[in-house]
């Protein structure tokens, strides 16, 4: 897969998440349909971070809450400081294929990032929004989309 599409109303879901759950890390998983070389969000599945300290991490168990594959692990990152990226320790303890990061420093979504699990290392992989005309854009800034 080189690409996770999150039409828009699967992206609305996702932001009002991570807003609610703000100053708390929030996170859970997207599930997915295979599409060509695409991953497809269909939903949204929330779930309960049970980290000791949910402002500055993001911890649950995979278990039934999850839904079957494809699916995508996401999470957000709330601090300014943490990276719009793949943390060490999410690089170590994110049990999935696919993750995707919310950068929302102010319970805002400010950036999606997608990876890819490889035999060694993650790898970015594009994250876009798919037009009526499947025509794939990324997906853009809140702040900085003029219309």
């Amino acid at each position: 897969m080189r690409t996770l599409v999150v039409p828009e109303r699967v992206r609305a879901a996702l932001e009002r998440h991570v807003a609610d759950r703000h100053p708390e890390e929030a996170g859970g998983y997207l599930r997915c349909e295979r599409r060509g070389d695409a991953l497809v969000a269909t939903e949204v599945v929330p779930v309960e971070n049970d980290a000791d300290d949910p402002e500055r991490r993001f911890e649950t168990t995979v278990d039934e809450r999850a839904p079957g594959l494809p699916r995508v692990f996401y999470h957000s990152h709330t601090l300014p400081s943490a990276p719009a990226s793949l943390t060490e320790t999410d690089r170590k303890r994110i049990p999935e294929q696919y993750a995707l990061v919310l950068f929302a420093p102010d319970g805002e979504v400010f950036t999606f990032r997608a990876f890819k699990r490889g035999l060694v290392r993650w790898h970015a992989i594009a994250v876009t929004d798919r037009s009526e005309t499947n025509v794939e854009t990324p997906i853009p800034h809140p702040r900085t989309d003029p219309h």
